[in-house]
This record gives structure tokens, C-alpha cells and sequence, in this order.
């Protein structure tokens, strides 16, 4: 394999350019041949192959040390390479990464890859992490860059917060000017676009100060409309796996033996909670390791491909139309926004909804809540949500 070959491979081909560039000047200017860039790939699969409890590091280290020595001109490769599922790989890539920084930052006149830097930076298909590791030596070597950066990021998985964030300082200092549309443009853009708890609410009240009437359920897509039935006992931890009549046949009008001998039926609930979250000990029961239900029905205008994101305290299960589309054995989870993400489809007209949530036994600490909760939404795949209506029966029926 050419040196070419073994630098660009797996790079985006918007930065393939730049390599290119840095090879003519480093390789082949320097006189480097076929040898350098194979014992750079060597170093580079070393690191790959270590793993946990100190497998393959005391080659990674070598390789690491190797690939420092060679200097700035490694960077593109190396960073490129942090794009690993392999967690140990990526911490020593990293490394490498910061040694070489640190050296060349010592240099009078450092000479980084400033133009791949900031492609790589803008590429959201890398690691976030080694991008933030990127923008901030960028922030020492272009001043201003960030703040250029930054605003277009609206979308982006790592820089979506600091977008968002950027977004409501432009309409706070737009009401201190008196630039009311500005500022509503701005908080307008940051409201589509948080996902974070604290920005989304902070969003909709600034716009709700100006007049603007939101809601977050709707742009979130929450799912807020249910029937709910439980407490099925369900001793230590066996909820998760036991196979109870709702998963079996939808029957509204049941009645079935629940937790302590009571009899339990479904029972029509809407949640008045601003972010969807359902607080199961207040609407079901404060027990301890049992097992609810939550079934709805939602009519959506055309078949379309959606994503389904959801957190439960302790663990949920999901099917839609019958379908298994998420199963997550974890307890003590803690429902926060968009905790787990499943793809799925929904179909033109009723779509059938149906949720288990298990609860666990107490914290080994007691001072520790048995918190019993769920939270539901369905949204695209940049997370704006999809607008579906509830086909339940008003309450008052």
C-alpha cells in the first residue's frame, strides 16, 4: 500500500485534500518513503488491538512513544484513527495525540495542521471528545474561530448545548438592545433546537415573555395520553423477564390479580408533567419491585420512519404494533431525557403502543428513593418531534 493510501484510509472526503497537501510536504519533501507511513500503520493497529485489564498496552505504549516521536506530521492520521468503538484504543490515541501537542506548542514557532484541524472540528462523524481536544488548541492558535464555529452547530450530537447556549445569549443581548424580533428569532432557534432540560424550558419561558405561545410537549413529541395498570408483583429482580397478560393481549376492560392481593385494572391517565414524565408511584402505587403498564394508541397522518426515545426508573420495554422495538435490562436507571434511542416505523393511521416498567428493590441505602417513573417521546433523527394525535378517549368519559 502507498504512503497515500495508508494516510487517507477512512478519512471523510472532505479532508482527504488537506492530507494530501501535509504528505507532499512531509514525505516526500522530507524524502520519506514507503517504510515511514507502513510502520505508521503498524504503530496505529498495535494501539487497536489493546484492551481491557492491561491487554496489548505495553506494545500500545511503544507504539504511542513511536508515533510522538514523529511529530506533527502523524496528527491527521492519528486523529482519524480516534474514531474507534475500542474505548482503550481511543484513550491512547488520544495520548499521542496531546504529547505531540504539548511538544510542538514548546516550539517557537509551532506549525500544526490548522486548516485539517478545523475541518476535522466541523465533521460531526468524528470522536466529540478529541474534537473538543482540537478546538481548544484552536482557540489558542485562531482566536475567533469558535466563536464563527460554534453557532452553526445547531444539530450537532457534541456541540449541540454550546450552539444552543450561543443562540439565547444572541436574544438576551438583542432584548437589552431593543431588537424584540431579533431576539425572538433567536430564542425561536434556540427552543427548535435544545435538548437539553434546562435549555428547552429556558427557551420556552423567554418566549412565552415575548408573547410567543409554545408548548414543549408538542415540539418534543412527548407521548402524555395512557392507560396505565400494576402493580404486578414481581419479587427482587424478576420483572424484567417475567411474561405478564398485557404482553400477552391488550384487554381494557380486564381485571387481573396485582402486588399484595389487590385487583387492579387499567385506568385512563394523562400527565400533566411540562417535559412527559410520568411519576408511577403517584398514579399506580409506592411499591417495591412490581411491574406497570402503560398502553396508548396514536394516529399518525402517513407511514413514516421515526425514532422512539425513552427513560424509565428502572427499566422499560416497549412494543409498537405488536413489534418488540427496545428492551434495556438496567436497574436504578434514572429517567432522563433521551436516556436510550430505538428506531422504528409507524404506519399510516392507529399505531398501538404498549410499555412495561419495572420497579426494583429498595437501594441497599436507604436514605435512597424507590423512584418509579417513565418518559416517552417520538421524534426524528435530529430530535424535533413528530406530532401525533391520541386516539384514547377524553378523560371525562
Amino acid at each position: 500500500m502507498s504512503p497515500m493510501k495508508v494516510l487517507i484510509e477512512g478519512v471523510s472526503p472532505l479532508a482527504k485534500r488537506l492530507i494530501a497537501t501535509i504528505f507532499v510536504l512531509t514525505f516526500v519533501v522530507g524524502g520519506s518513503d514507503n517504510c515511514v507511513a507502513d510502520e505508521i500503520e503498524r504503530d496505529l493497529k498495535a494501539i487497536a488491538a489493546a484492551g481491557p485489564m492491561g491487554i496489548g498496552s505495553k506494545q500500545a505504549r511503544a507504539a504511542r512513544d513511536r508515533l510522538v516521536s514523529r511529530g506533527v506530521a502523524v496528527l491527521p492520521r492519528l486523529l482519524t484513527s480516534t474514531d474507534t468503538a475500542n474505548p482503550v484504543a481511543a484513550n491512547w490515541y488520544r495520548s499521542a495525540y496531546q504529547r505531540i501537542v504539548s511538544v510542538e506548542s514548546r516550539k517557537d514557532r509551532p506549525q500544526f495542521p490548522i486548516k485539517y484541524f478545523k475541518l476535522f472540528v466541523r465533521d460531526s462523524n468524528h470522536q466529540g471528545r478529541v474534537r473538543r481536544l482540537v478546538l481548544q488548541l484552536l482557540d489558542q492558535r485562531e482566536p475567533g474561530f469558535r466563536d464563527e464555529l460554534i453557532p452553526r452547530l445547531l444539530d450537532d450530537r457534541e456541540f449541540r448545548t454550546d450552539a444552543v447556549a450561543a443562540a439565547l445569549k444572541r436574544g438576551d443581548s438583542a432584548q437589552k438592545q431593543g431588537k424584540t424580533n431579533v431576539g425572538l428569532n433567536a430564542y425561536q432557534t434556540a427552543f427548535e433546537h435544545a435538548r437539553d432540560v434546562g435549555q428547552i424550558t429556558l427557551a420556552a419561558r423567554k418566549l412565552r415573555g415575548l408573547g410567543r405561545d409554545v408548548s414543549i410537549i408538542k415540539h418534543m413529541g412527548f407521548v402524555i395520553d395512557w392507560y396505565l395498570i400494576g402493580p404486578f408483583d414481581a419479587p427482587g429482580t424478576t420483572g424484567f423477564e417475567l411474561l405478564l397478560p398485557p404482553e400477552k393481549k391488550i384487554d381494557l376492560k380486564a381485571q387481573y390479580d396485582g402486588k399484595d392481593g389487590r385487583s387492579i385494572r387499567w385506568k385512563r391517565y394523562r400527565t400533566d408533567d411540562p417535559m412527559g414524565q410520568l411519576n408511577l408511584i403517584r398514579t399506580v402505587a409506592q411499591v417495591k419491585e412490581a411491574v406497570c403498564y402503560a398502553y396508548t394508541e396514536l394516529e399518525s397522518p402517513k407511514d413514516q420512519p421515526v425514532q422512539v426515545r425513552c427513560g424509565a426508573d428502572d427499566n422499560c420495554t416497549i412494543w409498537l404494533n405488536g413489534e418488540l422495538i427496545f428492551r434495556r435490562l438496567q436497574w436504578l436507571n434514572g429517567t432522563r431525557l433521551d436516556r436510550f434511542t430505538a428506531d422504528a416505523r409507524l404506519k399510516k393511521g392507529t399505531n398501538r403502543l404498549l410499555v412495561k416498567v419495572c420497579q426494583g428493590p429498595q437501594h441497599k441505602n436507604p436514605a435512597v428513593p424507590n423512584n418509579w417513573s417513565m418518559q416517552l417521546r417520538f421524534c426524528d433523527s435530529r430530535g424535533t418531534g413528530v406530532v401525533l394525535k391520541s386516539l384514547l378517549p377524553p378523560l371525562d368519559n
